[in-house]
């Protein structure tokens, strides 16, 4: 697969021994299709990439909040541990390709990402990456995970923000805020024009992804007034990768916030999901991932959104370590 696209250092990159470049991969969706990108390597780094894939109403910025001097930053964490990323923004998101909103599914996603992957190891990013982490918040999890328990094709899954049991209650306060992406100012002009299949959530992101405790109303704000828009087709397909995670055969390790309130119980949102510690969160999940090597790991009064709880660097430094153990096995 051809590689398109090297421009100038992202903004947002980590000052220093790290390159950034933002990047566009070709994919086969349609005819000039692509997923854009921001690729990061230290010097040095260890030999292993991650993908890291974005939640539904994100971008890629999750992975590299911009401001508060880099605190809430995946990437820069990442790069200072000597690891590799690439953060993407998915089909239908961002500055990647924007098909109808109903075609964008997880279905859709998932097939991108695989693109994406083999295009890595075929060298389109300037070397060839024999390793390969899918790392996914929310619904990016959900894509990863489908991607993996299908094209088999990555070394490792960590999964942050997700499980088996979403609550109705988190899972509701999302979809009540839903509006077409069309009547909202912050997502209007990031749509197809007239495509009615895009949807925004406004005001939803203080109620639904962070745990009070434990978040900045400064980064709350943030965070809201720069929201992205999702699809229908994402919400229609949300469920097809249960099935597929009984087939994934690699190390994962998953991570969620107790306070989740969409995917944890002692969120209060409804979940059956157990996070009240890294063991009963195993408990919970171990039953969907009967042949991977699962790890667990739970932050401490953090909401759904972990990169920007209070404490999230606890939690990169939990990843970067799991990380290096898939380079170093």
């Amino acid at each position: 697969m051809a590689f398109a696209g090297v421009a100038a250092p992202a903004t947002a990159a980590p000052a220093g021994s790290t390159r950034c470049t933002e990047v566009s991969i070709p994919i086969t969706a349609d005819r000039g299709a692509q997923i854009s990108g921001t690729y990061c390597v230290p010097d040095a780094p260890a030999r292993v990439l991650q993908i890291l894939v974005p939640g539904a109403t994100y971008d890629r910025t999750y992975w590299d909040f911009p401001g508060f001097d880099g605190r809430y930053s995946y990437v820069q964490h990442a790069t200072r541990a000597r690891l590799a990323t690439l953060a993407i923004d998915p089909i239908g998101v961002g500055s990647s390709s924007k098909p109808g909103g109903v075609q964008v599914s997880a279905l859709s996603a998932a097939q991108a990402v695989h693109e994406v992957i083999g295009a890595a190891r075929a060298g389109a990013l300037g070397r060839a990456w024999d390793l390969v982490v899918l790392v996914g918040h929310s619904f990016g999890s959900l894509t990863s995970m489908l991607e993996a328990g299908t094209y088999h094709d990555v070394d490792g899954l960590l999964v942050s923000g997700a499980s088996h049991a979403p609550g109705p209650g988190g899972v509701a306060t999302i979809v009540g805020a839903a509006r077409p992406a069309l009547d909202d100012p912050a997502t209007a002009g990031g749509i197809p024009p007239g495509d009615l299949g895009y949807l925004s959530v406004p005001g939803a992101r203080q109620a639904a992804f962070y745990a009070p405790g434990d978040s900045d109303p400064r980064v709350v704000a943030a965070d809201e007034a720069t929201r992205v828009a999702g699809t229908v087709g994402i919400l229609a397909t949300i469920p097809v990768f249960i099935p597929t995670t009984f087939d994934i055969a690699v190390p994962v390790l998953i991570a969620n916030g107790t306070a989740d309130k969409v995917f944890c119980a002692q969120g209060a949102g409804g979940s059956l999901t157990d996070c009240s510690s890294a063991g009963a969160l195993y408990g919970s999940e171990r039953p969907f991932f009967p042949r991977a090597k699962l790890e667990t790991y739970v932050l401490p009064g953090s909401g759904h959104s972990m990169n920007m709880a209070l404490n999230g660097a606890e939690f990169f430094d939990r990843a970067a370590q799991w990380v290096h153990s898939i380079s170093e096995s």
